[in-house]
């Protein structure tokens, strides 16, 4: 038995929402409430922590990650830079250090904060035609490679362009080393990939960190692969996983008789992944009408609105369920469309439909979304990433861009993640971008009529997201009969300034009980 008490425990319990102290028995919460009535209840044995007032929630939850992901960007080019020559600098001094022949790869360009504009081909081919170059965008939704990377791919001026993908051209037809969309697995394919071990060290390496955002359970949309290697991992792979799963995967799931919600509290089945668009950053979301200063550029559908139902008909044979990254206002209109048509559709799976992303919807179609009750999966860190972006495209579209708070207020039920790795999964800067949607606390507040209160933030994070798999009465909140999953704060939330929050950091993480992760500012006992 651990025994918490002189502390402030947020229990997200709306009808005991703060108490002084925490009993946990084992994987569970025993009792929660005030510090003489729980320290009675202490057997002998029970390690009993003085908190000095450190502040205790339940686990965050990541409702958007990309595991594997994730964790390969840790270990190669961090290409978020101000610049594309500093950038190309990081390629250079990786070459340098590498041996001839080797992939060289990397992560987290955007062009559209360079003054120089995007790359080409050339731009690495300087820096080396012996290595083979890829660089993926910010938003995995784009690729830079060298010449060499281009020939080892079969890619040249008479490749067409791949279903869902472009191969971006000169004026002579010749690659200019940019794909975008499913153009980039072409490159992809050639890269050698990582050797079982290498991902489950991955795995291991990305839990570590993400313990010490205080994150306790994820909904992790990478490759179906990962399910078997988690599978392998238990008991040492503590983080709770929801793990969806793409199309080529689909028979081999109903085959192996899992559906939606299938699993246990560890690791269990989620989603059918799909998409109908692309990402701002690269301007391939799908639009309505045109970005601005075009008169024709709407983006580009990767799915067709006839293949999204086929393939929704198929996957609720099989007690299934969707979710679909739409990120243009067209994309998500269309998504409705076909969830219309799919509802009358027999599917006893019970985890509800969900669309990743919503980064900017007509405000027609929130009624509609509000009225099928499909899941808005969004990460409020991208609002600080792509705010003037979004002004420069989708200019008075904005207003409904990343529209938490119409969103919510329509009663459509709203979880929040990082979509890492193209942003930090550490939450406590997501919740400061979802107050304040300022990038410092001088800047101008982007729409802020879109913005959420903390208990509206911390909800997205932390209690629906186990709701929407059919946990609500086993996570989420810190009372009696729970999972004692848990991150003890130094401060306050509900004490600190935004951009104080921002800085924030778990002393301990706690999941069904055991202490995983902690800091020296961490009371032993």
């Amino acid at each position: 038995m651990i025994i918490f008490h002189n502390g402030k425990i947020r229990t997200l319990n709306a009808l005991q929402p703060v108490v002084e102290a925490l009993a946990v028995q084992g994987e569970t919460i025993l009792a929660a409430g005030k510090n003489e009535d729980i320290i009675n209840i202490a057997a002998p044995e029970a390690r009993v922590i003085d908190l000095h007032g450190q502040t205790v929630l339940p686990g965050f939850t990541d409702s958007h990650i990309h595991l594997l992901q994730y964790g390969l960007k840790l270990s190669q080019i961090d290409c978020e830079t101000i610049s594309r020559a500093a950038c190309l600098a990081r390629v250079a001094k990786k070459v340098q250090a590498t041996t001839p022949g080797t992939w060289i790869t990397g992560q987290g360009w955007n062009h559209n904060i360079w003054h120089e504009g995007i790359g080409h081909k050339h731009d690495l081919d300087h820096i080396s035609n012996l290595h083979p170059i890829f660089l993926a965008a910010k938003s995995l939704h784009a690729s830079w490679c060298n010449s060499l990377a281009l020939q080892l791919a079969g890619i040249d001026r008479h490749t067409p362009d791949p279903p869902g993908g472009t191969i971006v051209r000169d004026e002579n037809g010749e690659p200019t080393g940019i794909l975008l969309e499913s153009a980039s697995a072409l490159v992809e394919a050639c890269i050698p990939p990582l050797q079982a071990s290498q991902k489950r060290e991955v795995l291991l390496n990305v839990q570590q960190q993400l313990l010490r955002y205080g994150i306790t359970s994820v909904h992790d949309v990478d490759d179906w692969e990962i399910y078997a290697l988690l599978q392998e991992l238990q008991p040492t792979f503590f983080i709770r996983v929801t793990k969806s799963f793409h199309r080529s995967d689909l028979e081999e799931i109903h085959h192996a008789g899992l559906y939606s919600g299938a699993g246990n509290d560890q690791l269990n089945v989620g989603w059918l992944k799909l998409f109908m668009d692309g990402a701002l950053g690269p301007q391939t979301a799908a639009m309505l009408s045109p970005y601005e200063g075009s008169t024709s550029h709407c983006g580009m559908l990767t799915l067709p609105a006839a293949e999204l139902f086929e393939i929704g008909k198929e996957a609720a044979h099989y007690n299934i369920r969707l979710e679909v990254h739409a990120i243009g206002d067209k994309a998500i209109h269309i998504t409705l469309d076909k969830m219309e048509q799919l509802t009358p559709l027999k599917n006893t799976s019970p985890l509800p439909h969900r669309m990743e992303h919503v980064q900017v919807i007509d405000p027609l179609d929130i009624p509609r979304m509000a009225h099928l009750q499909m899941v808005a999966s969004m990460q409020p860190i991208h609002v600080i990433s792509d705010m003037d972006t979004a002004d420069r495209y989708w200019g008075k579209r904005c207003a409904f861009s990343y529209a938490w708070h119409a969103i919510d207020e329509a009663g459509i039920p709203l979880v929040f993640g990082s979509d890492a790795p193209v942003e930090t999964p550490n939450p406590f800067p997501a919740i400061q971008a979802a107050l304040t949607r300022q990038k410092s606390p001088t800047s101008r507040s982007w729409f802020p009529q879109q913005r959420l209160s903390l208990n509206k933030i911390l909800s997205a994070y932390i209690s629906r997201s186990p709701a929407i798999i059919g946990k609500q009465h086993r996570l989420g909140q810190l009372q009696p009969g729970f999972l004692a999953d848990l991150v003890v704060l130094s401060d306050d939330l509900f004490q600190s300034d935004a951009f104080e929050i921002a800085q924030l950091s778990p002393s301990a993480t706690m999941i069904s009980g055991e202490f995983r992760w902690m800091d020296d500012r961490f009371p032993m006992s």
